[in-house]
C-alpha cells in the first residue's frame, strides 16, 4: 500500500475515536472555560435553583424576648414596584415606652443607638426646620410644644405604663393628663377599634414611618423603605392586613424614616433626627 494512502488510513481511524458515543451524548461535549465568567452571566442551572428570591413575607420571626420582627414586599397598584415593609411587634408587658426628644441639636440613628441602646426605635413626629417638634411632646413627664388640634393622633405612656393611640379630633389633649411619653403625628391612619379614618385623595407617595397598636395590646413599628405609598394607601393596607390593627398613627416619614430593632433589622434614615420613639427592656 502507497504510503499516502496509509497516512490517510491512520487519520480517519483516529477521527473516529475521537467522536462520542451516540448512545450515550446527547449533544456536543462542553468547551473548557479559558476566561472568568464576567458579572451577570446566567448562573449554572444547580446555582440557579440556589439563588432563590426572597420571600414575598417573612412571617413573624421571634428576635428576642416579647419582640417580633416581619418583613413584606407589598404590592400596591398597577405600574408601581412593591413596597418593602419592616415591622416590629413589641409585647408591652416585656417593653417600655419612651420618646427621645433633642430639640435644635438632631443625632444621627447610630448617635441615638449608642447614646440609648434601645431595644427598638423608630423616628418620632414631624420637626421644624430649626429641629423642634411641630407638636406636643412629653418625654420623661416633661412636655414641650403645643398639642394638634381637631387633627392628627397621638402615642401616649401614661403613669402606669399603659400605652394608647388615640385621635385628637375625638378625644383632645388635656395639659392635666397624667403621661409619662407621648408623641404626636399626622395624619391618624386607624381610629381605635379598626375604624379607617385616612381616605383622603392626596397624590404623594413617599417613604413612610407608622406607629399602631393591635387587637391584643402589642405596639407595632413599621416603616417602609421605599416611596410606595399614598397616605390613603397606606391607611388602605394597614386596615385590610392581617395585622390585626386597631389603631394607627402616621409619623415623620420622607428622608426622616428610620427604624431599628436591636441584632436584627435597620431603615437607615437620611436625615438626622431630633424626636424619636423608642422601647427598652423593662
Amino acid at each position: 500500500m502507497r504510503p499516502q494512502r496509509v497516512l490517510a488510513l491512520l487519520l480517519l481511524l483516529a477521527l473516529a475515536a475521537c467522536q462520542p458515543d451516540p448512545a450515550t451524548t446527547t449533544g456536543p461535549a462542553p468547551l473548557p472555560t479559558l476566561l472568568p465568567t464576567r458579572a451577570g452571566a446566567p448562573l449554572p442551572p444547580e446555582q440557579a435553583l440556589a439563588a432563590t428570591p426572597e420571600p414575598q413575607d417573612s412571617g413573624w420571626q421571634p428576635v428576642s424576648a416579647g419582640v417580633e420582627l416581619r418583613r413584606m414586599r407589598v404590592a400596591v397598584r398597577a405600574g408601581v414596584s412593591v413596597a418593602s415593609i419592616t415591622a416590629a411587634r413589641l409585647d408591652p408587658a416585656q417593653a417600655r415606652f419612651r420618646v427621645g426628644y433633642s430639640p435644635g441639636a438632631p443625632l444621627a440613628l447610630a448617635e441615638w443607638l449608642g447614646r440609648e441602646r434601645p431595644l427598638a426605635l423608630i423616628t418620632g413626629g414631624f420637626f421644624s426646620e430649626s429641629f423642634e417638634s411641630t407638636a406636643l411632646v412629653i418625654s420623661g413627664g416633661v412636655a414641650a410644644g403645643e398639642s394638634y388640634a381637631g387633627r392628627g393622633g397621638m402615642f401616649a405612656v401614661d403613669r402606669a405604663g399603659a400605652v394608647t393611640i388615640r385621635s385628637l379630633a375625638d378625644q383632645p389633649y388635656s395639659p392635666d393628663e397624667p403621661l409619662d411619653e407621648a408623641v404626636q403625628g399626622w395624619p391618624i391612619l386607624i381610629k381605635p377599634g379598626g375604624v379607617l379614618a385616612y381616605t383622603g385623595d392626596d397624590a404623594d407617595v413617599a417613604r413612610r414611618s407608622v406607629v399602631a397598636l393591635d387587637r391584643d395590646g402589642r405596639v407595632l413599628l413599621l416603616a417602609s423603605s421605599t416611596s410606595s405609598f399614598t397616605l390613603a394607601e397606606l391607611a388602605a393596607w394597614l386596615a385590610a392586613s392581617d395585622m390585626q390593627i386597631d389603631a394607627a398613627l402616621n409619623l415623620d416619614g420622607g428622608k426622616s424614616t428610620g427604624l431599628f430593632v436591636e441584632g436584627a433589622a435597620s431603615v437607615e434614615p437620611f436625615v438626622r433626627l431630633p424626636l424619636v420613639l423608642m422601647a427598652e427592656r423593662k
